[in-house]
């Protein structure tokens, strides 16, 4: 009686869950790149490639991108994210583990519902504020770990940790107005046209950096290097956002920010086995608490 939607949510929870996949292990990859790159440059990189990629998408598909009514809002909102979100988050993450990242980043969907419930006078169901309590409870295990919690010889990991935090906030004002866009827009053109903002602020932003001597300038860059940046930036930018707007045109801004807690998952077990950072007992007890949380979540949205 209701195969269509139930076809159409569980596409669009595959590529949620993809989407956080993709977040998870490109936060690892640009871990990896900030060794050898400065955090503006890397996302200054990242930002270029997957900007390419998507007009090569939208040019393959034949969509097209138009700046014309409303599509000057999702100009803004690209600066908002990918450009002041990750302006913010790449400089966290050279302080802190890769892990510990993608773990804070589990606290969006207490930000989305809290900006739902302040902007729409929205009170979420008890069931929803128990889960996004577990959530915010595993984040702090993460964030008070131990040794596997922080970044070796980091200089400042809570000042790390707090920048990843604030970056998490600006994503989550990005996630409940692209709610808003992609309802007119379609999912591509409108990450498109985000991103192409992102890209100007993240260019900006790196030259304002070199000038002032904030960012020293990047050393030759190796092919390697060079794949890395932009295999990041693909998975980061290009195909995480394209999958989440996907997603998120068809559930509630709370239901697709749910999802956004199993990043960590990815996080932490790329960093395992990338980076060598063996999460610690608290950070999987904090794993544990999104995990459930996530669950709980996604049982009552479709309960709703």
């Amino acid at each position: 009686m209701m195969p269509r939607p139930a076809l159409g949510g569980l596409a669009a929870g595959g590529a949620l869950v993809l989407a956080a996949a993709c977040w998870g292990f490109a936060t690892v990859l640009s871990k990896q790149a900030l060794d050898s790159l400065p955090p503006f440059a890397l996302l200054a990189l990242q930002v270029s490639a997957s900007t390419g990629f998507l007009w090569m998408a939208a040019a393959v598909t034949r969509t097209p991108v138009r700046l014309s009514g409303n599509n000057w809002k999702a100009l803004a909102s690209g600066l908002l994210e990918p450009g002041l979100a990750y302006a913010v988050a790449l400089p966290g993450l050279a302080l802190t583990s890769a892990g510990s990242a993608s773990v804070i980043g589990a606290a969006e969907p207490a930000f989305i519902c809290a900006l739902v419930w302040a902007l729409t006078g929205r009170r979420p169901r008890t069931g929803v504020l128990l889960a996004l309590g577990a959530t915010s409870m595993g984040v702090v295990l993460v964030t008070t770990s131990g040794p596997a919690g922080v970044a070796v010889g980091s200089p400042n990991p809570l000042l790390g940790n707090a920048l990843i935090l604030l970056g998490t906030g600006c994503a989550a004002v990005y996630v409940v107005a692209s709610h808003r866009l992609v309802s007119h827009m379609a999912p591509l053109p409108l990450v498109v046209l985000q991103q192409s903002a992102g890209l100007v602020f993240a260019l900006g932003l790196w030259a304002a950096a070199v000038a002032s001597g904030v960012e020293a300038r990047p050393p030759p860059l190796t092919a390697a290097l060079l794949a890395v940046a932009a295999l990041s930036g693909i998975l980061q930018y290009a195909l995480a956002f394209w999958l989440y707007l996907y997603g998120l045109r068809r559930v509630p801004a709370e239901t697709a920010g749910v999802f956004l807690a199993l990043a960590p998952l990815f996080g932490l077990s790329g960093a395992a086995l990338v980076l060598g950072e063996m999460p610690g007992q608290l950070q999987l007890a904090g794993a544990l608490l999104v995990v459930f949380a996530v669950a709980a979540l996604s049982r009552s949205a479709n309960q709703a």
